[in-house]
């Protein structure tokens, strides 16, 4: 897409609030061209006034001032009023959609956090600059300039084309700083987004930067970063200090022209003095105007870049959504589960991660998939909770094909646990009620939210060290779950689970972080729950999995056998393999 695309798709978020916004921009620029002729009204009928030695002339000329002001204040306050309004709720929706698409689009392609939030707060709101400040700014340049070229003209034409080119000569120099303006707009842009990126890192990782005494090291990372934001602003500011040198030539060059002409046109023509003096103020406001269109058309190239940024990160969304759209159908049925010739592969890799996957699982059965690190089992399982919004995807569950349904929809049928455990900087009880269904939170108050969630704790084995916390179910988790153990983060990731009550259950290495007690509580939890659950599990201890109604091995992205534990270890292939050593 081309800067222009770019910037009129800018112009998307304001549709919704079109009539307020022009309303708003029209009455927010009348104080740019309203100035300047309230001043030359007034310069001229004073002057006029003095000149005749008129006091009550002197009088009305300040009656009808005050009026003029009092009338251009009162609509260019509305338009203030309305002009914000409606450009933050511009800024909110395209947040909310910058938001969403980064969301969907980083399940798969593992952007780092970093670069959302440098998106969601740095980007997205210099883009908006486009409908805000640069855009209002240029109208009123445009708008002003031109009323003032035209009350020249009118006034005295030779005045007027000499203003003009002193005005054009202002815009040509300040338009010149566009391009590197552009450049460093850019990449402020981008540092600003790998500095916000290092931090994440930095922060993320501060146990082990001060378990291996690394503060030098991350102290001149960010020192590094720092340097170049630094620089690029003192660059930028350099440019800013050269537009203002010039703008204050340009306003001397005016005077200049001005009293030069028209003392002139007074001497040699015989012009009304209180014309020259009515013509001061708009050929101030041509100069200023027209090097302002200038330096607009420069301040417009980093939002330009930035709505680039943005529309990157929302056209990947759109792009990875195929099925968040599909009508919701009641289920019917029981919940079997068929993958059929399922290959995938991640947007930025060259090699598929899944290949040619076939698999039928049905309700009820416990499901065991193990092979090597790397072979693909985790994919698989994310693939089959809906993380990959794809229409290649061929899966049906209770006989309702994966890409009819809102992906939305097809998640709630599923519970899942992964090794990493994620908490949320909120209390134990929130943390665990996140998996209830949505439905749930405004179904489920008081007492029985409670009990939902404290019997979860309890078949995760999480009831007994929560009780025994100071706040018990209102202890804080801390950020990602920093006050707790390992294990107990991860009791806490199984009891959400549970409390989804979902169908399916799918546990990736849930058990890796617990002791081995815990471990083996778990797991007979979860041979309990294949009553009436579909239970699918990945773990690297093999010992678990013995009871399974089925085990899936995989290798290198394709299942190389299928069985149970006893025909598995019959045949003796891969499976006895790793049974007999380490995944």
């Amino acid at each position: 897409m081309t800067d222009r695309q770019y910037f009129f798709r800018m112009f998307r978020y304001i549709k919704p609030y079109s009539i307020r916004y022009c309303i708003g921009t029209f009455f927010y620029c009348i104080q740019l061209f309203s100035g300047p002729l309230i001043n030359a009204i007034f310069i001229g009928g004073v002057t006029t006034a003095i000149l005749a030695y008129s006091f009550p002339g002197v009088i009305s000329a300040i009656w009808l001032l005050v009026i003029m002001l009092l009338a251009s204040s009162v609509l260019v306050g509305i338009g203030a009023y309305l002009y914000v309004v409606t450009t933050n709720y511009a800024l909110r929706d395209i947040s909310l959609e910058l938001f969403r698409a980064y969301m969907k689009t980083n399940t798969e392609s593992d952007k780092h956090s970093g670069e959302g939030i440098a998106a969601l707060n740095t980007d997205v709101r210099t883009a908006t600059n486009i409908l805000d400040d640069s855009l209002t700014e240029f109208l009123q340049s445009a708008i002003g300039a031109t009323f003032s070229v035209v009350a020249v003209l009118v006034i005295d034409w030779h005045m007027g084309l000499a203003v003009l080119a002193v005005g054009l000569l202002a815009f040509f120099v300040q338009s010149r700083f566009a391009a590197p303006l552009a450049r460093l707009g850019k990449a402020q842009l981008e540092t600003n987004a790998e500095s916000v990126k290092s931090l994440s890192n930095i922060f993320a990782g501060a146990l082990t930067i001060r378990a291996y005494g690394r503060y030098d090291r991350s102290l001149i990372q960010f020192d590094r970063e720092s340097g170049k934001l630094k620089k690029i602003a003192f660059t930028q500011a350099f440019f800013g200090m050269w537009q203002d040198l010039f703008t204050t030539v340009q306003g001397w060059l005016t005077l200049v022209v001005v009293f030069a002409l028209g003392g002139w046109l007074v001497a040699t023509r015989g012009m009304d003095f209180a014309v020259v003096m009515m013509v001061l103020p708009l050929a101030g406001t041509i100069g200023s105007s027209m090097s302002r269109i200038g330096a607009t058309y420069a301040a417009l190239q980093p939002p330009i870049v930035a709505a680039r940024r943005v529309f990157a990160i929302i056209d990947a969304g759109a792009e990875s959504v195929s099925n968040d759209e599909g009508n919701i159908t009641a289920h019917t049925g029981n919940y079997d589960l068929h993958i059929n010739n399922l290959s995938f592969t991640y947007k930025d890799a060259t090699e598929p991660t899944l290949k040619n996957i076939t698999l039928d699982i049905a309700e009820n059965e416990m499901i065991a998939i193990v092979g090597p690190s790397g072979s693909g089992k985790s994919t698989l399982l994310r693939a089959i909770i809906g993380m990959y919004e794809r229409n290649e995807i061929d899966m049906t569950l209770a006989g309702q094909p994966f890409d009819t349904k809102k992906i939305s929809e097809w998640r709630t049928h599923f519970a899942y646990v992964d090794q990493s455990a994620k908490l949320f900087d909120m209390s134990i009880t929130e943390n665990i009620a996140m998996g209830l269904q949505s439905l749930c939170f405004t179904t489920i108050q008081g007492t029985a939210k409670d009990e939902t969630v404290q019997e979860a704790a309890k078949r995760a084995y999480a009831h007994d060290f929560i009780t025994a916390l100071p706040e018990g179910y209102n202890t804080p988790c801390g950020e990602k779950g920093a006050s707790l153990s390992g294990g107990q983060k991860q009791r806490l990731a199984i009891a959400r689970a549970l409390c989804r009550k979902a169908p399916v259950l799918v546990f990736d290495e849930a058990t890796s972080a617990l002791d081995a007690e815990t471990e083996r509580n778990i797991m007979e939890t979860i041979q309990d729950l294949r009553s009436d659950h579909t239970v699918l599990i990945t773990t690297h201890n093999l010992s678990n999995i013995a009871t399974a109604d089925k085990i899936v091995v995989m290798d290198n992205g394709r299942i190389a056998e299928t069985g149970t534990h006893a025909q598995l270890l019959e045949k003796g292939g891969l499976y006895a393999k790793l049974l007999g050593g380490s995944v």
